[in-house]
């Protein structure tokens, strides 16, 4: 993906986080204050009750109260602790689920003195207060209350696991969708010959030709065999059933689909032109052909980007590499030819490659410079890789004269 889009996804993806996180806050505090409200109404009617049944005497200590008060907190599943105390009688009542909700460890009898404190976890749990009668001889009675537990904040959570796995889902599909359209970008250069070879206009707005070397060269990709034999229908397939490389007719789209991709994120790109040294005949040209094909399948992992280029050539696209780190890669492919026996023998290849390195040029001046280099390994003796490192100022000279 390019830049763009990856920074929209991201803004995207932020924008939904921030947007969960704000909804489960708000689910939380609704749902806090609700359970608030119920459990105030709650106290209010454990009061009453508490009150009707302490106005008998001695009714904190009767088995009748404490069972009535035992049926009660099983009643009530958000109740963690119910107390009566006053200041003359001491703690008269206390149950509780754990005793660790007491800031310090009590029992009913008269001779404890002061107010409970309890220990409570701020937004999850409540202690609230109300008077048991009036005058002075009034009792206080304690509650505390869970308003925020684990059976709360279970559908809550469930939700949000939801919701990221639908935007999860959600994002994969489009990321295949955009990187499928990305990939089927139209020929920028529809006309010339297949291949990818090209010979300049003489027209003003062109940049001056190179100087061809002179000697040996591997054939130029304008006169190569492209595309599915003459025999078989159009739109036959990407690849060829020979070696599994693509075509190729299909070079020159993709390359600027590459070098679009390239510039729009600031990376580099390699293109490089293969040459076997040696000449065949037909019927050992199709094995070693097609072995050799083969190993750069092996070696090179992205197969949309090696091309067939004729009878005796390949081309290779490599993207994110500069010049140097491209010599290197196609040299350890060298060495292997070098070493491997291939119908019967080691081979022996001549490789041309140039890079983008930053410069503002399209395909066809890629696919030259790469033949350029590879006619040079050729006409030294081949066996050996030839990088096309471009002269910055006659690149700046043929720049300002495409634009006079």
């Amino acid at each position: 993906m390019s830049k763009g889009i990856s920074y929209f996804f991201l803004a995207v993806s932020l924008a939904f986080f921030l947007f969960v996180v704000g909804l489960t806050g708000y689910r939380i505090e609704t749902l806090r204050g609700h359970n608030a409200a119920e459990v105030r109404d709650r106290m209010t009617a454990i009061t009453a009750r508490v009150t009707s049944a302490a106005s008998a005497p001695d009714a904190f200590s009767s088995p009748g109260f404490r069972r009535d008060m035992r049926a009660l907190f099983d009643a009530e599943p958000r109740l963690l602790l119910a107390a009566v105390h006053s200041p003359d009688e001491g703690l008269l009542y206390l149950v509780t689920r754990n005793r660790a909700y007491l800031e310090e460890p009590a029992s009913p009898s008269p001779q404890w003195r002061g107010t409970p404190v309890y220990r409570i976890t701020r937004g999850y749990e409540l202690a609230l207060s109300s008077t048991l009668g009036d005058g002075p001889a009034a009792r206080t009675l304690d509650g505390v209350f869970v308003i925020m537990g684990r059976e709360d904040l279970y559908p809550i959570v469930r939700d949000d696991l939801y919701l990221f796995l639908a935007f999860l889902l959600i994002s994969g599909v489009l990321i295949l969708i955009v990187t499928s359209v990305s990939q089927d970008v139209p020929p920028s250069h529809p006309s010339g010959p297949p291949g990818g070879g090209w010979r300049p206009s003489a027209s003003s707005g062109s940049p001056p030709p190179r100087e061809t070397p002179s000697g040996p060269a591997p054939p130029p990709s304008s006169g190569f065999a492209s595309g599915p034999p003459s025999g078989l229908p159009a739109g036959q397939g990407l690849t060829s059933p020979r070696t599994g490389l693509v075509w190729a007719e299909h070079l020159d789209a993709r390359l600027s689909a590459e070098l679009e991709r390239a510039s729009a994120s600031d990376q580099d790109l390699g293109v490089a032109r293969i040459h076997l040294d040696e000449r065949f005949p037909d019927s050992a040209l199709s094995i070693v052909y097609g072995e050799i094909a083969r190993i750069l399948r092996e070696m090179y992992p992205l197969p949309d980007c090696i091309f067939e280029s004729g009878s005796e050539s390949y081309s290779i696209l490599l993207p994110e590499n500069d010049i140097d780190t491209a010599v290197k890669s196609l040299n350890a492919l060298r060495v292997r030819l070098s070493h491997e026996q291939i119908a019967g023998k080691p081979r022996s290849v001549s490789i041309g490659v140039t890079s983008r390195g930053g410069r503002l040029l399209d395909g066809r001046d890629l696919l030259e410079e790469a033949d350029i280099a590879v006619a040079k390994a050729s006409r030294e003796g081949g066996n050996r890789v030839v990088g096309f490192r471009a002269d910055p100022a006659r690149f700046r000279e043929a720049l300002s004269g495409s634009r006079s």
